[in-house]
């Protein structure tokens, strides 16, 4: 029984071994030392800063990224939404200065002048987009975003994002304890039949259980390289030998969950940069009022309503600023299609060298990977009692 007791050791082990990295999410038992929680959940901050520098490091440029919004297919895209509000502003502006103006202005040329601030707007558009592109490294903190989105209580998208790029390695821990604790096993049959010492028992338990665990680790991130063995077939750890399968799938994950357009949006819209951008939006919708009524400043400076024109103008500015924010989420699907930012990080994490590409999925435990062993050691132990006590 003993080869089948210890492949069951082994595969216990290994299986607790990674319930114990990923679970539970939170704290359990009497904090701080009495319990548990995931090795992941716990150093979530620390595994999303590494994925936060490898993301903006190794596999993003976030202005190459912006540099693919087409300043005037977003114009296209974005204005229909500023209709109605570019109706209403004329009118309010028209009526700030006299409120029966507008009512005698004929209809032809109400049109034309809505026509010609629409054009002014797409205008405004275009330049908003470009100041967006050229500044865009300090008007975007993509290591916020990545960070916040990792953290906090957002740590069980850190545990789903490991799984996920990790599943068939995770799997392959699991199983490859019950293998290896059976081959280990036939040796321990063979010692006990020549020296039936029971009380050797948990100490060959404790060397399954860590053999288990260590062999497995090893077998997924080594050799980082392709080799020859025996001459006769090539092996490369598990992980690496992955490599292009991961990159994509792991792009998939971060620009899905993370990078999103929406949450890009968002960041823009209600980050740091949120007031830098709205004065931006203001000055060229400010700038492109006094384009328009080029021709009408003479009359106001005449009939002395020049103050009420500024005021107004403000006024116009800062609706015509809000009203692009609140619209801002219709450029979702085009910035979607755009930005491309999956192809770009699948494409790039692809090529990068092994060594850099293995501390992405092995930073999730590789400080851990001691207690890990031994943990399936101590476990190993304790079955080698149990048979010890209850079986020889």
């Amino acid at each position: 029984m003993i080869p089948f007791t210890y492949g069951f050791v082994g595969w216990v082990t290994n299986w607790l071994a990674l319930k114990m990295t990923f679970y539970p999410i939170h704290f359990v038992g009497i904090p701080p030392y009495f319990g548990w929680q995931g090795i992941i959940p716990r150093k979530a901050h620390k595994m999303a800063s590494k994925s936060v520098d490898v993301i903006t490091e190794r596999l993003l440029n976030i202005k190459e990224v912006f540099l693919k919004v087409d300043p005037k297919k977003a114009e296209t895209v974005f204005l229909p939404a500023l209709d109605s509000s570019i109706r209403y502003t004329i009118k309010e502006f028209s009526d700030s200065l006299d409120p029966k103006l507008w009512e005698i202005i004929p209809d032809l040329v109400k049109e034309e002048i809505y026509h010609k601030v629409k054009r002014e707007s797409g205008i405004t558009i275009r330049k908003v987009i470009r100041k967006l592109q050229a500044d865009i490294d300090s008007l975007f903190d993509v290591k916020a975003l990545v960070l916040k989105k990792l953290s906090g209580s957002n740590v069980s998208l850190v545990v789903e994002l490991f799984q996920e790029v990790g599943a068939p390695e995770f799997r392959f821990i699991e199983r490859s304890g019950f293998y290896f604790g059976f081959l280990l096993g036939l040796v321990q049959m063979v010692f006990m039949i020549f020296f039936p010492l029971s009380w050797t028992l948990p100490i060959q338990g404790v060397i399954v259980g860590y053999l288990t665990n260590y062999l497995a680790l090893e077998m997924i991130f080594r050799p980082l390289l392709p080799k020859k063995v025996l001459g006769l077939w090539t092996y490369q750890g598990l992980f690496l030998k992955r490599q292009n399968e991961v990159s994509r799938l792991y792009a998939k994950l971060v620009s899905e969950k993370i990078l999103t357009p929406k949450n890009i949006l968002s960041e823009l819209i209600f980050g740091k940069a949120s007031k830098e951008i709205i004065d931006i939006i203001r000055k060229e919708v400010s700038g492109h009022v006094d384009t328009v009524t080029f021709l009408a400043k003479p009359a106001l400076y005449a009939t002395g309503k020049i103050s009420e024109f500024d005021a107004a103008k403000e006024r116009i500015a800062v609706a015509m600023a809000d009203n692009a924010i609140e619209n801002a989420f219709h450029l979702e699907a085009y910035l979607g299609e755009s930005l491309q930012i999956e192809k770009m990080m699948g494409d790039r994490m692809s090529a990068l060298p092994p060594k850099e590409f293995e501390s992405i999925l092995r930073s999730a435990f590789q400080e851990d990977e001691m207690l890990l062993i031994l943990v399936g050691a101590a476990l190993g132990a304790l079955v080698g009692w149990f048979q010890m006590v209850f079986i020889i």
